[in-house]
């Protein structure tokens, strides 16, 4: 009934834009701030002079029929960033929230239940009472090139993954072809994914301090920069979901998954530091996962310990 209720609300607001739309743009215009919540498929926003919660299908849509200078967001998800980061170049300035924790904490005091729309507008308030706790948001070229580097290179991965199961299952000269072809595309890529990644200050730290690299840690980098930078280490490893309450039960996120790949690569090429962690968990009758699991931890304090040396990401 609710996903229903928002389709209605969000068609009722397309037709009734072609009319508004001018008047309500007008509003956002020198400097006019909109408050943005994400729900799972729609995006909730708030006026700065306004009571009434818009709902949109994408971001593109909202900030068309908007036209905001300022958008106020707690966090972008994962699958916004690249619209973002395309609004961001049209002029369009990006506040995020520091500390997620401290919408978390406005809601709690004040005794208001967990919702798109309350958020939205605990977001405005927050804004107004501690603008401190904001901070702009905004991504290099560098990066951007490497995020979408690095989208591929998953892409291939998960081809390469089908193709192999699929080769192992029928002896075809094509399925063989495919998975050959696939992996030789996924070396090369991978070798560009760190020639560009280099010019990352963070990625070259993490390089020269820590000897990790790949394709894995050039996607953290270039999508959780900002992450790794100014959350605190027991949120970020609640994050990326390494806490010993959901191991049993992992949390099936990709940037996880990634960090668990580059975990698993270090012990398998024998890491003077991981692979002595690893092996120090397994001689206390740790299993390989429990052990490997411990070995992300590890590397993530240390890459989030290098972020904050190197500063706010571009």
């Amino acid at each position: 009934m609710r996903c229903l209720d928002l389709r209605r609300r969000a068609a009722t607001q397309a037709a009734l834009f072609p009319q508004e739309g001018p008047r309500r743009a007008s509003r956002c215009l020198g400097g006019k701030r909109v408050f943005v919540d994400f729900g799972r498929s729609w995006v909730y926003s708030l006026l700065d002079d306004s009571d009434e919660v818009l709902v949109f299908n994408d971001l593109s849509t909202m900030a068309e029929n908007l036209k905001p200078s300022t958008i106020v967001v707690d966090d972008i998800p994962r699958t916004r960033q690249n619209t973002a980061t395309e609004l961001a170049k049209t002029g369009i300035t990006f506040m995020r929230l520091k500390d997620l924790k401290k919408l978390a904490d406005e809601r709690k005091n004040n005794g208001i239940r967990k919702s798109d729309e309350n958020d939205v507008e605990l977001l405005r308030t927050l804004y107004h009472r501690h603008p401190d706790l904001f901070q702009p948001l905004s991504t290099s070229p560098e990066e951007l090139k490497l995020r979408a580097l690095t989208e591929l290179w998953v892409e291939l991965v998960r081809l390469k993954i089908s193709a192999k199961r699929a080769r192992t299952i029928n002896d075809n000269p094509v399925m063989v072809k495919a998975h050959k072809t696939l992996k030789r595309l996924i070396e090369e890529l991978s070798k560009e994914i760190h020639e560009e990644a280099l010019k990352l200050p963070l990625y070259r730290m993490v390089v020269d301090r820590l000897g990790l690299k790949g394709p894995t840690l050039a996607y953290l980098v270039s999508h959780d920069g900002w992450a790794l930078t100014t959350l605190p280490r027991d949120k970020l490893i609640t994050r990326y979901g390494l806490t010993l309450l959901n191991s049993k039960y992992p949390k099936r996120i990709l940037k996880r998954h990634l960090l668990i790949m580059l975990s698993n690569a270090a012990v398998l090429h024998k890491h003077p530091k991981y692979r002595c962690i690893y092996d120090h968990y397994r001689r206390k009758d740790k299993g390989h996962w429990g052990a490997n699991l411990r070995v992300a931890v590890k590397i993530l304090r240390d890459i989030h310990g290098l972020a904050r040396k190197a500063g706010p990401p571009a």
